[in-house]
């Protein structure tokens, strides 16, 4: 029988080689993917097959879609901690987290009612009530954590954009505690998410002495959520992302959005130099950009990180007893990623929504369908590069 993902794979393959015939390159083995070239003549493989999966209840929206003010946000946050299993429940977890990660978050809490308006609240929770109760709550603790990724809101609202949730990426500890292994368990179980069907997604090795699980979901009104859960290597005690999460808990490391308009009928991505040049506007610094080589398909920048300057003296000095430049990276507190994936054409999204039952006209015309769904091995080793230099 004839696999709908391969076949939808590869009309997409010709579709985009006949758009792009001067940039990539077709994969001489597998016709469900292309090839990206580097600056330094070095190929970068796409695979362009969607992940297998059966669409799962927007179980966030009760929860947010009454929500007015900050007060009410706050209560909606922590109801929707209550509702589902997280990584405070897991005890052998739990123990190798310091107790400064619990004042850390109930700071941002408290902090928020100064913060943050009555509007920005229901800006965010119009937006968060589209997912699940996992995004939802980590991606509150990552808006109350940065002046960045409310920015994004603030500037689709003004600009008539529709901003995206692209991924988060959750730091877990060590390998040594197969850490990510147990949370990456915990969100197939409890929160009904997939790992790829594909050989080369399910598990991420970095030389940097880290390693990470991707995770796919996608939601009854079509919004496709992918979650990186990362640890360090148990043999690299000086890899940082033990260390953040010794500090900060299972908080993400970064939230990455997306932001696109509607062209004509069209869903057309916000290419990634426009977003940037609108965002340093707003007052927001960049780091580098990567992925152009990609023309579109996965691009993205950086913010620079957030800042914590309160980190208790007993976890410093255990830092500097390991290495004394941990001291200064673990403020790094975490990042916004902003990226931009090209969008697929009317007729292909509707082929896409169709291989997981979804009526196009039934899914939200605002959600994001895009050409390339997963993560690139370089682009994701430049994160934890970019956040501890």
């Amino acid at each position: 029988m004839t696999d709908p993902l391969q076949v939808y794979a590869q009309n997409l393959t010709a579709w985009l080689l006949d758009l792009n015939s001067s940039a990539l390159r077709a994969h001489p083995d597998d016709p469900t993917k292309v090839f990206a070239v580097k600056k330094d003549g070095s190929y970068a493989a796409l695979n362009l097959m969607p992940f297998a999966a059966q669409p799962k209840p927007v179980t966030a929206q009760t929860l947010f879609s009454q929500v007015t003010t900050v007060a009410d946000l706050i209560d909606a946050y922590h109801q929707a901690r209550k509702a589902m299993p997280f990584e405070s429940n897991m005890a052998n977890l739990i123990g190798r987290v310091d107790p400064y990660a619990s004042q850390f978050l109930s700071r941002l809490m408290s902090n928020a009612q100064q913060l943050i308006s009555d509007s920005d609240a229901v800006l965010m929770s119009e937006w968060l009530q589209d997912y699940d109760v996992y995004v939802a709550v980590k991606s509150i603790e990552s808006l109350l954590n940065s002046k960045a990724d409310l920015a994004v809101l603030r500037l689709a609202r003004a600009k008539g954009w529709q901003v995206h949730f692209d991924h988060l990426a959750i730091r877990c500890g060590s390998a040594s505690d197969r850490a990510a292994e147990q949370v990456a368990d915990m969100l197939i179980k409890e929160h009904e998410y997939m790992p790829s069907q594909l050989v080369d997604e399910k598990f991420y090795q970095f030389p940097e002495g880290w390693n990470a699980y991707p995770l796919y979901k996608i939601l009854e009104n079509g919004q496709v959520i992918r979650l990186f859960i990362d640890q360090s290597d148990g043999q690299h005690p000086k890899q940082i992302i033990q260390h953040w999460n010794r500090v900060y808990g299972f908080t993400a490391h970064h939230l990455a959005m997306r932001v696109s308009q509607r062209v004509e009928g069209c869903q057309q991505a916000i290419p990634l130099k426009e977003l940037m040049m609108a965002m340093q506007t707003a007052g927001v610094d960049l780091l580098a950009p990567t992925g152009d080589y990609t023309h579109g398909l996965l691009e993205q920048v950086f913010t620079q990180p957030e800042k914590n300057t309160n980190i208790p003296s007993h976890v410093k000095s255990d830092l500097q007893a390991i290495d004394a430049e941990l001291q200064r990276v673990i403020e790094n507190g975490k990042l916004l990623e902003l990226v931009s994936r090209m969008e697929l054409p009317n007729d292909m999204r509707k082929a896409f929504f169709a291989l997981y039952g979804l009526d196009t006209e039934k899914v939200m015309q605002h959600v994001s369908a895009p050409v390339f769904h997963y993560f690139l091995p370089a682009q994701a080793a430049h994160v934890i590069k970019t956040s501890v230099a």
